[in-house]
């Protein structure tokens, strides 16, 4: 089996994954997508996972990017997408997909498993501006204590966050990142 994720329907119908699921063969990844058992938990996986509710165009960020990136445990409901810098505007309307019209600049986008994903860096200056901007959302908290527990790339984004971008809260973040 492909190291990736089968979305409900292609090539498996709903019940042939529920069946392989009761049997053991396979797990649920996210909501719609399943994988192997015998396939480890991992960044690929929940990029080809996420794929469905990512439009042409635009690129996994907030919370789903954090998902991805493995520092959210949980799938978050919904999932946000931002479009891509360069990219036509256009509007999508779907159940559990929030679409943010400000552009997301390609620099700051990975491609993971053939999703466009935004980078490590950049989702975890993005959780942690959430955090500071709404200390309410507990999904940017619960993003931003997973990041902060990934102690080993703590230096990777404070070096981005110093590159002198022209974001809101870079200061605030990187005494963030240094402080706890």
């Amino acid at each position: 089996m492909a190291p990736s994720a089968l979305i409900a329907g292609s090539p498996l119908s709903i019940a042939e994954l529920t069946a392989a699921t009761l049997d053991g063969d396979l797990a649920r990844v996210s909501r719609t997508a399943y994988a192997s058992t015998a396939l480890p938990d991992s960044v690929g996986l929940r990029a080809s996972a996420a794929r469905e509710f990512v439009p042409d165009g635009y690129a996994a960020t907030w919370t789903t990017a954090a998902w991805i990136h493995g520092a959210l445990e949980r799938e978050p409901d919904p999932h946000h997408a931002h479009i891509l810098e360069g990219s036509p505007a256009k509007r999508h309307w779907r159940g559990g997909l929030v679409a943010h019209s400000w552009p997301l600049p390609l620099i700051d986008v990975a491609v993971i498993a053939g999703t466009p994903v935004s980078t490590f860096e950049r989702t975890c200056y993005d959780v942690a501006r959430e955090s500071i901007e709404d200390p309410s959302s507990a999904d940017a908290s619960l993003a931003l204590a997973g990041f902060l527990a990934l102690a080993e790339r703590r230096a990777d984004v404070l070096a981005w966050l110093a590159q002198g971008r022209r974001l809101k809260f870079t200061k605030q973040v990187a005494e963030i990142l240094t402080t706890r």
